[in-house]
């Protein structure tokens, strides 16, 4: 097929190196943007349903990178790498944000995330995956042979956890579907 940019400017400028992005089930994408070139910050973003144009949501987070939405959508998590941070901020039903808070910290680097169905977030950091229930408390973590650089879920009942890590890819059955 044939590949359609949606955006990659903002205010007149090339976005920095869009990383990761989420979709709400009404069209409306949020993504993040780290790593300053042509910007000067780094940046969250959200494009309308059908839109073109990104409006900027956050711009004070340090490389905002993973990103996700709650089951219900009302929530977006964000995991701000240089912080060792996850964010969340709700999600209006329009779309836009609401104010952000923190949801975990001291994770050192973190990076890619995922939502199971029961609400849980995972996270992976360099010291391998994370796990929190939806209040943010701590449920539990998952040891990987090499730092993880992003995961999701998928397989026919979408409970295998695939993570991505620096030279390989590896898969974990769960209990609970994502």
């Amino acid at each position: 097929g044939t590949y359609t940019p949606i955006v990659s400017m903002y205010m007149g400028k090339a976005l920095n190196g869009p990383n990761d992005v989420t979709v709400r089930s009404d069209g409306t994408i949020y993504f993040t943007d780290p790593q300053p070139q042509q910007l000067a910050f780094e940046g969250l973003y959200r494009i309308a349903p059908g839109g073109t144009t990104a409006v900027l949501l956050d711009q004070t987070m340090k490389f905002p990178d993973g990103i996700a939405l709650s089951i219900d959508e009302k929530t977006l998590y964000v995991a701000a790498a240089t912080d060792g941070k996850v964010y969340k901020f709700p999600v209006n039903t329009d779309g836009s944000l609401g104010t952000r808070s923190d949801f975990a910290q001291g994770l050192g680097s973190c990076d890619g995330l995922a939502v199971d169905d029961a609400g849980n977030v995972y996270v992976a950091t360099t010291a391998g995956i994370r796990i929190f229930k939806p209040d943010g408390t701590q449920r539990g973590s998952l040891v990987v042979p090499e730092a993880p650089s992003n995961l999701g879920f998928g397989g026919a009942d979408r409970r295998t956890l695939f993570i991505s890590a620096r030279t390989s890819i590896y898969q974990i059955q769960l209990q609970v579907p994502g």
